[in-house]
């Protein structure tokens, strides 16, 4: 699953496994705090979504502000019905603010300034949640010896292991944005990570006569590279410094070449709509499953 929809995936179930967590203890709440939270709750999804939106949207400001509202002004609204309708209008006015600005960052940024942004506001998110599940669960003054004790927002553990997953789990995710360089070209960016012996993503579609840039990273042990069936249907792009890279070596073939630990970029273009396969030539590899295709609409 692309890297986009994990972290939308990811805001919808933490959000509602929190809002399911406050409703339930809503009565050691007051006005003030219910307020607090969901104008908190409200922003950090505005932020994160608006972001995301913007990088994916990149060039259409207009979609991506009003997917940003209308999510996190949801949310905020969501949260705050059962608590009060100071809470209600806080959050859904905060989700709405949040979500403008934080779709014209993801318009006004570059696609490698969005993904670290985004990890460090879903690492805030997080833990902001975990803080607020702590503080309503201390307020209420939760029996601490419980048999399930282990399994609660008391145990000193628990936001270390969670913090730590949400950590693992984001680097492990691969975005595909579009963003616009200079003002003029529409580039769409693939991260590929090489393991022995497979492509992740092994599949990923791209749009004709749109360039792409491809960077292919070599996370296994032994030296792996990128090769595309171009069918005299693939041009590489004059702006691109390593049409064919090994190590830093140029040259015009759409071939990519990596040691473990290494990286090569490519940046080119298809002019013709079809399923465009790449594989890695080096000896056994592709007989081994490292293959994967381009699908161009």
């Amino acid at each position: 699953m692309n890297g986009t929809y994990q972290v939308l995936a990811y805001i919808g179930l933490s959000f509602g496994w929190f809002t399911w967590f406050v409703w339930k203890r809503k009565k050691h709440l007051d006005h003030m705090h219910g307020m607090i939270i969901g104008m908190a709750i409200g922003m950090m999804v505005g932020l994160m979504t608006g972001l995301l939106f913007g990088a994916v949207y990149q060039g259409d400001l207009y979609t991506s502000t009003m997917w940003g509202m209308i999510l996190a002004g949801s949310v905020g609204f969501l949260f705050g019905i059962p608590l009060s309708i100071l809470c209600t209008i806080e959050g859904t006015f905060s989700g709405i603010m949040a979500g403008m600005m934080g779709a014209m960052l993801g318009e006004m940024l570059p696609a490698d300034k969005v993904v670290p942004l985004l990890f460090l506001f879903v690492m805030l998110y997080t833990a902001s949640l975990l803080l607020f599940a702590k503080l309503i669960e201390t307020k209420g003054k939760e029996n601490r010896e419980e048999k399930k004790w282990v399994f609660t927002i008391h145990n000193p553990m628990l936001p270390a292991v969670l913090l730590t997953g949400a950590f693992i789990w984001y680097q492990s995710l691969l975005f595909s944005f579009q963003f616009t360089e200079k003002g003029e070209t529409t580039l769409e960016v693939v991260n590929l990570v090489a393991v022995d012996f497979s492509y992740k993503p092994n599949e990923f579609v791209i749009k004709k006569d749109i360039p792409i840039k491809v960077t292919l990273k070599n996370g296994g042990n032994v030296e792996h590279d990128f090769e595309l069936v171009s069918n005299k249907h693939i041009v590489i792009q004059p702006t691109s410094d390593n049409a064919h890279q090994h190590e830093n070596t140029a040259a015009k073939k759409v071939h990519l070449h990596a040691k473990p630990g290494g990286t090569a970029t490519v940046v080119f273009m298809a002019t013709a709509t079809g399923t465009y396969q790449f594989y890695c030539t080096i000896l056994g590899h592709k007989e081994s499953g490292m293959v994967g295709s381009i699908t161009v609409l």
